[in-house]
């Protein structure tokens, strides 16, 4: 079991219906229920344009993501692609993997602990018992196979989904449902945008299921584009139902707002969102703790991590090693859980990713014009892709947006990142 399998040595086992399912659970995931009271205290009614902000600045980064894995259809995603725009800059590669395996950890600690905190208030178990329990579990589930982490995930996510529509359904039956969007849109929308961009992180996890999916040059694309389509239509109803429901105001003082703003209409339904909240937080940290896998995967493979994260279970051909690695890491950070601060810090290591992936493509189009592309980014002038370009711009903005603190520690994150690369530089050539 420890020797290292070749390159390309995963187990190619899945249709585009389960990377979508995963796609559309890793999106979903605990995001909604832990930033809609915040956004709503920063935008108020108009807070479903913040959410249509994000979708937009989201799209344009997918479709460049769709476009490099047909290209590059390998684990990795933001490490690989910057690698092959950038062969000679090792350490901005490393740098942008890093931060993603390591915002992955990060928001698979948070939400375990938000497991915890939901699991103890029906059965009355300690959250830091059962934290680690979850994470030791779904790395378990990761290990075992990749088709058997995806089938969890989609059965997670259709129960996550109903919750979100039964609020939609209750809104509807509101006299105010729809007036949020008479709303008239104030600056702070912008704000407000950057926060709720946390709702749509995990559509950049697909690509890391590149050399587990099948005919990935067509079934990518689709997954990438119908997960996050389906997630955008439920986030602009939720919010628009949240603020029918419970005045935005009352909503940002919540500490569970979705269940709050139902509670008035149906106990039951506020009750059941409970439960819904645990599937809806591990399902998060398992998609979190297969993509940091793969990343780490891909890192070792091409040299900048120790080639033996590059060793797959015979048989299951998962990658063991990795996967155990960022259970240490998460296990790690557990006494540091924090839902705000890890939301921002995993905002500030994407959206800097997503800058990095989009100006890859654009330097990739100009260097490499002639490269098959069997998924195209639509919009260009010359040899100049438009959306890629609107895509990179408006996510520096959106950093931009970040509050202090996050920014700080993510400067932080990023001096120890490319001193950890330094080392093992010396250590490589010792």
């Amino acid at each position: 079991m420890t020797n290292p399998l070749p390159p390309e040595s995963l187990n190619r086992t899945l249709g585009w219906p389960s990377v979508a399912a995963y796609g559309l659970g890793a999106i979903l995931g605990a995001g909604i229920y832990s930033v809609i009271g915040a956004a709503a205290g920063r935008v108020g009614d108009g807070m479903w344009l913040a959410f249509a902000i994000s979708a937009l600045v989201a799209l344009a980064t997918a479709l460049s993501y769709a476009e490099l894995a047909t290209m590059f259809p390998r684990a990795g995603a933001e490490f690989l692609y910057v690698h092959r725009a950038l062969p000679d800059q090792r350490a901005l590669a490393f740098t942008v993997g890093t931060m993603m395996a390591a915002a992955a950890a990060a928001t698979a600690a948070t939400v375990s602990i938000a497991f915890g905190g939901y699991l103890s208030s029906l059965l009355s178990v300690p959250p830091h018992v059962v934290a680690p329990l979850l994470l030791a579990a779904l790395a378990g589930v990761a290990i075992v196979g990749i088709k058997e982490s995806t089938w969890m995930v989609g059965v997670f996510t259709c129960i996550e989904a109903a919750g979100l529509v039964l609020v939609v359904v209750l809104g509807v039956t509101t006299e105010r449902f729809g007036a949020a969007f008479a709303a008239v849109p104030t600056p702070d929308v912008f704000s407000g945008a950057a926060l709720v961009f946390f709702s749509y992180l995990g559509f950049e996890n697909i690509v890391n299921l590149a050399e587990e999916t099948r005919r990935p040059e067509r079934n990518l694309p689709r997954a990438i584009l119908v997960s996050l389509a389906i997630a955008t239509a439920l986030y602009i109803l939720v919010a628009v139902a949240a603020v029918a429901l419970m005045p935005a105001s009352e909503l940002a003082r919540s500490d569970a707002p979705l269940a709050d703003a139902v509670r008035g209409r149906s106990p039951a339904l506020a009750g059941a969102l409970g439960g819904i909240a645990l599937f809806a937080t591990a399902n998060t940290a398992m998609a979190a703790i297969v993509s940091g896998s793969r990343i780490l995967y891909a890192m070792a493979n091409a040299g900048d991590l120790p080639a033996a994260l590059t060793s797959v279970l015979p048989g299951r051909r998962t990658p063991w090693l990795a996967t155990l690695v960022i259970l240490g890491v998460t296990l790690l950070l557990l006494p540091l859980g924090s839902v705000g601060l890890v939301a921002s810090l995993s905002s500030f290591a994407s959206l800097l990713a997503f800058a990095a992936v989009n100006a890859s493509l654009i330097l990739l189009r100009v260097r490499e014009p002639r490269r098959a592309r069997p998924f195209r980014v639509p919009l260009e002038v010359g040899s100049l892709p438009i959306l890629p370009l609107f895509g990179a711009v408006s996510a520096l903005l959106l950093v931009t947006q970040l509050q202090r603190a996050a920014l700080g520690y993510g400067l932080v994150m990023i001096v120890v990142i490319l001193g950890s690369f330094a080392v093992l530089r010396i250590v490589r050539n010792t």
